[in-house]
Parts: C-alpha cells; sequence; structure tokens
C-alpha cells in the first residue's frame, strides 16, 4: 500500500515554515511518527507533501528513508514566473538540492487572462517533459484554467487533490483540522466528472473527514466517490491519508479503510491500483527502491 498524500514537517523554529491556525508554530509532524502509523496499518511507502515552499523535513525525510518516499515540493512564485528569475532554472536548481517527484501549486495563473498566457507556463511546460506531476490544489476561481492546461499540455500529468475539492473558506475544528463548507456544489462536480476526458488527470480519494457532513466512513461522499471511480477508472485514483490532520481523529486505521467502504465493487485489482499501483505508476521514486 501507498499513502499518496501525507505532511511531515517540524515546529516553525525550527524550519522556516509559514504558521497558521492550522500548523501554529509548536506544532510538528515528525516523519518517524508516520512510519509507526503506516508499519501499524500495513502501508508501506508514501508521498510527502511539504506545507509550503520551505521543504527541509520532506527533503531530509526522502535522504534519510531511501525508497521509502517520494516527495511533492511547494511552488515558489519564482517557480511560476512572479518574482524574477527564470521559471525553469529556478525548477532545475531546486530538483537539484532534493529530487522532488511532483509540484503542488494553488495558482497556476492569473483566472483573467488564458492559461497559455501564464508565466507559469515555461515551468509547466519543463514539468511534462521531465516526469514531473503537478499536485493541483486550486481555488474555484483558478479551476478554469487547469481546464484549459490539460487541452494546451496533454502530456502533463496532474493530480487534483482531495476528490478534486477546490478549497475555500477553511475553518479549523476542534481537533485541529481542517474544515470546508459545502465543498462540492453540483457545477464542480460536473467538471470534476468533465476533467476525466483529459487522460493525465488523476484524483486524490482522500480529505473525507475534512469535506462530509458525516461521521466514518463518510457515507454523504459515496455517490461522489463512486462518480469519480466511475469516470477516472482505478488507475487514476490514488488514496491517500492527509496525514497528520485526521490521524487521531478518526485515526490512521480508519482512513486505511475508506476505499473499501466508499467502493465495495472493486475487484482486486482495481482495489491495489487506488491503494498503491497508482501511485507508483505515477511516481518513479516509489519503484526505484526496497520499501522494506
Amino acid at each position: 500500500m501507498v499513502d499518496a498524500h501525507a505532511h511531515v514537517f517540524g515546529p516553525a523554529g525550527y524550519t522556516g515554515r509559514g504558521v497558521d491556525g492550522l500548523a501554529p508554530a509548536d506544532r510538528e509532524a515528525p516523519v518517524e511518527e508516520l512510519l509507526g502509523l503506516m508499519a501499524a496499518a500495513g502501508v508501506e511507502q508514501a508521498v510527502l507533501v511539504a506545507l509550503d515552499t520551505d521543504d527541509q523535513v520532506v527533503g531530509g525525510a526522502l535522504a534519510r528513508y531511501p525508497g521509502r518516499f517520494a516527495g511533492v515540493a511547494v511552488a515558489t512564485p519564482t517557480d511560476l514566473g512572479r518574482a524574477g528569475g527564470v521559471p525553469v532554472t529556478s525548477l532545475r536548481g531546486r530538483r537539484a538540492r532534493w529530487p522532488f517527484s511532483a509540484l503542488r501549486t494553488s495558482r497556476p495563473g492569473d483566472p483573467r487572462r488564458p492559461m497559455t498566457e501564464s508565466t507559469a507556463m515555461p515551468l509547466l511546460r519543463q514539468l511534462a517533459e521531465d516526469g514531473v506531476v503537478l499536485w493541483s490544489y486550486l481555488p474555484p476561481e483558478q479551476l478554469r484554467l487547469l481546464e484549459q492546461l490539460v487541452v494546451v499540455l496533454p502530456e502533463l500529468r496532474v493530480v487534483l487533490n482531495h476528490l478534486g475539492f477546490c478549497p475555500h473558506h477553511m475553518w479549523v475544528d476542534e481537533h485541529r483540522r481542517p474544515r470546508f463548507d459545502d465543498p462540492f456544489p453540483p457545477a464542480l462536480v460536473r467538471r470534476l466528472l468533465r476533467l476525466a476526458d483529459a487522460p493525465g488527470v488523476h484524483v486524490l480519494v482522500s480529505g473525507q473527514y475534512a469535506l462530509s457532513r458525516s461521521a466514518p466512513p463518510y457515507p454523504d461522499l459515496f455517490d461522489l466517490t463512486r462518480a469519480l471511480s466511475a469516470a477516472y477508472g482505478p488507475a487514476r485514483l490514488l488514496w491517500g491519508s492527509d496525514h497528520p490532520w485526521p490521524s487521531s481523529v478518526p485515526g490512521y486505521p480508519v482512513l486505511r479503510t475508506l476505499v473499501d467502504t466508499a467502493l465495495p465493487e472493486l475487484d482486486p485489482p482495481a482495489r491495489e491500483m487506488i491503494l498503491g499501483g497508482t501511485a507508483r505508476a505515477l511516481l518513479p521514486a516509489l519503484r526505484a527502491g526496497n520499501p522494506g
């Protein structure tokens, strides 16, 4: 099994990461804690996602545990062509420091302009050429740019985070977890299903705790999950925990079961794809070493 979306980070005083209500200065999620949870749940590998552009904790974890993790960096303004410098040079310099497999962004361009005019296009073309995945977590006004991007750059592989949800108006609950209201209006669901026409687009089956109004196993998201499964197929779905936010409530062992409860009719090969095969196909770093 592969946990295709987990966060590890240190306290803000130790690293240069940002501080907010979800990740106050003293909060930390060490990689060793994740490894313990993974071992107890039978999860062999994981994709580690940096909280922000400070990625030393994720890079360090990849160096200490070769073959166990793939990494996702967060795009900087320079990467996106918004702060001087050369985006492709910035990307290559960052990857030379640590070998991330995907790059996360929430703002690929100005939603008032066509995607082809975005200063991020040189970066995005380089991602496609290098086989680096775009880890997409776009607010609602940016979704139209992604819809254009998958047409003009169909060879770019994209992963939509958390069932394709477009983040907006986040609040932090009593368990120190992110929560969102009205996450899947019908118009968004229609657009997510249309994006399945682009063969490079994939979807994370994750984040249910933050998006559901129900208790586990979050039955109010079953119809959406099944619609995404029918549209994308198991070879374009990936399971992720979103550790550490839900790892205490409802608990990491519960998160591991959510694919089975939402998609009970999966045959064994399809289940194996969502629970690990898709991630390994997308991210060569997970195939390069022995996770044992």
